[in-house]
């Protein structure tokens, strides 16, 4: 059987991506939103995220689908079996932050999730980021290291039964 054959099709591992980051990023912004709210009331009126103080807005909804679907694709792209770039493991997790950052700064910006003149959110929104990510790397690198162990230790035995008569 040919490998091409057993290969998921890009638009299937595409929409999964797209439900696991939109379903990720609804929980999130409405999580943080409840706490955010809960500790600041009056931020119902500082962001078009919590307008209404009790919920995320429809248009919001579909404003993060769509953020959603572009990171989809950029993770499809940096980590999928289909993608052509060829780098360390680390470094696919810096060009995913580093879009990440990019493509909600920019979304951010346009439907006025974060006010462009408050630093502090932004600061705020970057070390979120960063830290959000590197326990996504810290996580994936032990889970990593300990399947590397198991992996290992089953190959050990493998071998030494295939060198006992």
């Amino acid at each position: 059987m040919d490998e091409e054959e057993n290969r998921t099709p890009f638009i299937i591992e595409l929409l999964r991506r797209f439900a696991t980051v939109f379903t990720l990023a609804i929980l999130t912004m409405t999580l943080s939103g409840k706490f955010i709210f809960w500790l600041y009331p009056d931020t119902q009126h500082e962001s078009a995220l919590f307008a209404f103080g009790s919920g995320l807005p429809y248009n919001v909804i579909l404003q993060i689908s769509m953020l959603a679907l572009i990171l989809a694709v950029l993770v499809e792209l940096v980590f999928s079996e289909h993608s052509k770039i060829k780098v360390r493991f680390i470094f696919r997790y810096f060009l995913l932050l580093f879009g990440t950052l990019l493509f909600t700064a920019i979304f951010s910006v346009v439907f006025n999730w974060i006010s462009i003149n408050d630093p502090l959110a932004w600061l705020g929104f970057v070390l979120a980021s960063v830290v959000c990510f590197s326990i996504a790397i810290g996580s994936t690198f032990l889970l990593l290291k300990l399947q590397g162990k198991k992996y290992n230790k089953l190959l050990a035995e493998y071998k030494a039964r295939q060198l006992k008569p």
